[in-house]
């Protein structure tokens, strides 16, 4: 039941609708009140009216707040206000930029200016000088290693070891550190990149660059040395056979470091290994199963540099196959030599480890630096990050060190999101999420349910509105 009461303030008299309504709750009546609005002198009232806003913008929203309001949950954006103070809002902004939406740098302002990262990080700047200046900062070395003294203690947990691996950056830029190499066959001008990630997590820990004529057998030392200076002390290193040499293995043997390396071909252990144990590889007793494949997996104790070590002669039968195939029709063609030794070899790779692995264990364990490569092609492919486009050196350790932040968010949201979504499909579904911006609020317009989804895996929430 409603009636209306009438209240007087000072000279003016007011209106309001109060409904009468039983509290199950509280088991009492209870009663509602509504504004009507004023009462003028012949008893009308007159209704309350909410001044009308006029609409001034329509940002891109959903793609970038997902990203920022992601971010906030890990010890990322804390480091970075605190490391980076004036020039956090704009390594922000880039961060958000590059990841969805890969392309040059000189069109962040036109993004910034059409999305709500314009509200999130009012008064940054991103005009070209702006992020010259920004990647000449956060390329100081003494910067860079405050970062990482404080990323790595927030992340140190158990650890299972650390994966090494290196990629190539091909460039036309005029810097000392860029030198002839090779990359995928062909000698292209190039800046080595290594990086660490975690075995277990896959999350990036750690980078270097290096001029592009550096091999990666002589970078391993070095590498390790840094890792111990900026609180990496891990056990296990898993690597490739680009460093395997001598002096590493005496490196990692010295300083208590277990590891697993694929054995390079050219060595006189894996001649040996295969003249000794090919031949009597493909019985039962050496079968395991990889995923929906079967392989043949055979371990013996041998002496490397020294100390005894374990190798695993792996024979991977589709493999030997196809090999054998190609090289017998060379061979007829009287294009090969030594022809029975290279008969053995097909299809087999050799795995060495310090310390003993299950036969059923160690191509998984090993094909875990697969994720090294994954995290190369997200940043070549997925996010654009190359050609590198940098004169200076500061913008280059700049660059680069963005580059590890942009690969570090975008691998924790690729694990958040699951499987059911890729993290271009998650960031196009979010852009369609638009707001309106008026004078003093911004209004989100409503979401669809595959945004709802997303928004729930990630546990983020959107306000309907915000104050401006």
């Amino acid at each position: 039941m409603s009636y209306i009461r009438y209240k007087t303030f000072g000279n003016r008299k007011y209106a309001y609708e109060v409904t009468s309504f039983w509290d199950s709750k509280q088991q009492k009546p209870r009663q509602k009140v509504k504004y009507l609005g004023r009462v003028d002198e012949q008893g009308n009232i007159i209704e309350k009216r909410i001044p009308q806003q006029k609409e001034k913008l329509i940002l891109d929203f959903g793609d970038t707040y997902l990203l920022y309001e992601f971010i906030k949950k890990t010890e990322l954006i804390e480091i970075i206000n605190s490391i980076f103070g004036e020039y956090s809002k704009e390594l922000l902004s880039l961060i958000c930029y590059r990841i969805s939406n890969p392309s040059a740098m000189n069109y962040a302002k036109i993004w910034y200016e059409g999305n709500i990262a314009r509200f999130l990080f009012d008064g940054a700047n991103l005009s070209s000088q702006r992020i010259s200046k920004l990647l000449e900062k956060i390329g100081d070395e003494k910067l860079q290693r405050d970062f990482f003294i404080r990323y790595l203690s927030c992340i140190k947990g158990n650890r299972k070891g650390v994966i090494i691996d290196t990629t190539a950056l091909p460039n036309q830029i005029g810097l000392s550190f860029n030198a002839w190499g090779y990359n995928d066959g062909e000698i292209d001008q190039q800046i080595r990149f290594l990086f660490v990630i975690d075995r277990e997590t896959s999350y990036p820990l750690f980078f270097r660059y290096l001029p592009g004529n550096i091999v990666d057998v002589s970078s391993l030392r070095v590498t390790i040395e840094e890792l111990t200076k900026a609180g990496i002390r891990d056990n296990f290193v898993l690597i490739d056979a680009g460093f395997f040499s001598e002096e590493n293995i005496r490196e990692l043997n010295e300083k208590g470091i277990e590891f697993l390396t694929r054995l390079p071909s050219s060595r006189i252990l894996y001649k040996e290994l295969i003249k000794e144990e090919a031949g009597a590889l493909e019985k039962f007793e050496h079968a395991v199963k990889y995923g929906k494949r079967v392989l043949f997996v055979k371990r013996k104790e041998v002496e490397l540099y020294g100390k005894n070590v374990y190798s695993y002669l792996v024979l991977d039968p589709e493999r030997k196959g196809r090999e054998m195939k190609k090289l017998l029709i060379s061979a007829l063609d009287g294009e090969e030599e030594e022809i029975e030794y290279k008969l053995l070899k097909q299809g087999i790779m050799i795995l060495i480890s310090s310390f003993p692995i299950d036969t059923k264990e160690v191509v998984s364990c090993y094909y875990l630096r697969q994720r090294a490569e994954m995290l190369f092609g997200f940043f070549k492919d997925d996010l654009k990050l190359i050609p590198l486009r940098v004169h200076k050196e500061e913008t280059l350790r700049g660059y680069l060190f963005l580059i590890f932040i942009v690969l570090t968010v975008f691998v924790r949201l690729k694990g958040a999101i699951g499987r059911d979504y890729t993290v271009e499909e998650i960031l196009f579904v979010m852009r369609n999420l638009k707001c309106k911006v008026y004078e003093n609020e911004i209004i989100v317009q409503e979401l669809t349910k595959q945004q709802r989804e997303i928004l729930d895996t990630l546990n983020i929430i959107v306000p309907k509105k915000s104050g401006i």
